[in-house]
């Protein structure tokens, strides 16, 4: 398990700093064989070469420590699009077995099962045979010389199947439970029964009101404890120490109006203004989220042409996992150099963090550890 974790991290950490993207580290089969997928991408590099033979060299051996009477074999339907890979089987068992297991999975009965044999699995496995409804029952499976990995493949003869038509899979053929308005008006406890009941103690309160209120709050909460600065139209309550929107005793009519029209122009300004980068400074090192990702800082202040304006922080980053290279696209303007289309980005203050950040030595972590599994 050791293994497979350090050959996951090491193959992603590879893949992210050649090519820009990471590995797609698959399990081959229930024999705990592991491949790389790389998006139809030609590996080039001597060190993805070198860890992909590591990976496949056991390929050719995957049902080695199976017993020689045991059999894998994949089960497709024609009328279905699941595929039920590596089902297990005996030598001994017997073509009627075969069809119950079918039966099992895919509601075909067995007077209705036509079998094409196919000597591996996919659309290109050739048939090189078929045992139609009712015939050969009895014969064993061993009896077929079937390869370890091969395609039995069920055709549906059934001119009435209940899985034809996409019926077993497609799930817009599923009738939905479908309330009428009127219905649901008359029901106790909905969302529209309390906003009845405000309503009759407010005359004012609205749904979407109240959404907006309740939105403005949970981000008024998020941007103190992010940057510690409480936003126009709420205070900290000093019993609770939590911030809660100011009472309408606090403010008069008139600031109360100026607070309205400015709170969202004022938050903004505050969030994206020189405020969001002062804990920053040019050359320093820094790690970026989300993802963790870390770079040097390139560039500090506002770029009006991206995002809303604002103040905005130019990372150059160690692997190539951004978006630019120092050029705002809308304007074509340069405000850094980075050495690669996807080697620099653009992001808010408050998503970037400075401090001691090395470059991450992508073999670090193929060190053993006792206190790693």
């Amino acid at each position: 398990m050791k293994k497979i974790y350090h050959l996951n991290s090491f193959a992603n950490q590879l893949c992210s700093r050649f090519f820009g993207f990471p590995a797609i580290f698959q399990k081959s089969n229930r024999h705990n064989h592991y491949h790389i997928k790389m998006a139809s991408t030609t590996i080039k590099n001597e060190d993805l070469l070198a860890l992909k033979s590591y990976i496949t060299a056991a390929d050719s051996t995957q049902y080695a420590s199976l017993a020689a009477t045991t059999l894998v074999l994949d089960l497709t339907h024609s009328n279905l699009q699941q595929r039920h890979a590596e089902i297990r089987f005996d030598k001994h068992d017997t073509v009627d077995e075969l069809r119950r297991r079918i039966h099992q999975k895919t509601g075909t009965p067995p007077c209705f099962q036509h079998l094409q044999l196919k000597s591996c699995s996919g659309e290109v496995g050739i048939i090189y045979h078929e045992i139609v409804p009712g015939a050969e029952g009895e014969r064993m499976l061993g009896y077929y010389n079937l390869p370890l990995g091969a395609n039995v493949h069920c055709v549906d003869i059934d001119p009435y199947s209940k899985s034809s038509g996409c019926a077993f899979e497609d799930t817009s053929l599923v009738e939905k439970y479908v309330m009428t308005d009127e219905e649901y008006d008359r029901r106790k406890g909905t969302l529209r029964d309390w906003g009845r009941e405000r309503k009759e103690q407010d005359k004012e309160f609205s749904l979407r009101k109240h959404a907006k209120l309740h939105a403005e709050l949970v981000e008024a909460r998020r941007f103190y404890k992010e940057s510690g600065v409480v936003k126009d139209g709420f205070e900290i309550d000093d019993s609770t120490g939590v911030l809660v929107r100011c009472s309408k005793d606090d403010t008069s009519p008139g600031d109360e109006q100026k607070i309205n029209s400015t709170s969202e122009k004022s938050a903004a300004e505050i969030e994206n203004g020189p405020e969001s980068i002062q804990h920053l400074s040019l050359h320093a090192r820094c790690q970026v989220q989300p993802g963790s990702r870390r770079g040097e800082i390139a560039y500090l202040g506002e770029i009006p042409e991206l995002g809303g304006g604002g103040h905005w922080v130019g990372v150059i980053l160690d692997e190539p996992m951004g978006k630019t290279d120092g050029i705002v696209k809308s304007s074509g303007i340069r405000y850094f150099e980075a050495p690669g289309a996807n080697r620099g980005g653009f992001f808010r203050g408050r998503n970037v963090q400075a401090g001691d950040f090395p470059e991450i030595d992508i073999m670090d972590e193929l060190d053993d550890s006792e206190d790693e599994l």
